[in-house]
């Protein structure tokens, strides 16, 4: 478990997908060679992929979302491999935390 000093949400029915703008792929945009290929590295590394969740098409996102609710910072998925890192978003807080300081 881990013990960040802020909320981590998630969103099993997707209206926060849907209310942020996330896409949702199509059979042309979700097998793009970078998400093969990313899967394939993945793969040989052994790493595993269980059974699919939810709406498999929802293209990922992640978002930072103020104290007074305010979107911060998002980051939208252009194809099944464009998950923002935890480095990524760990940046993001800081650049954020900077600026309003």
């Amino acid at each position: 478990m881990f013990n960040f000093p802020f909320a981590c949400l998630g969103d099993p029915s997707g209206e926060a997908y849907e209310a942020y703008g996330l896409e949702r792929g199509n059979i042309g945009r979700m097998p793009s060679f970078r998400s093969v290929w990313r899967g394939a590295l993945a793969f040989f590394r052994g790493h595993r992929q269980g059974l699919p969740v939810g709406d498999r098409f929802r293209l990922p996102g992640a978002f930072i979302i103020g104290p007074d609710v305010m979107l911060l910072w998002a980051w939208r998925g252009r194809d099944a491999s464009g998950h923002a890192g935890a480095e990524m978003i760990l940046d993001a807080l800081d650049e954020i935390n900077t600026e309003i300081e």
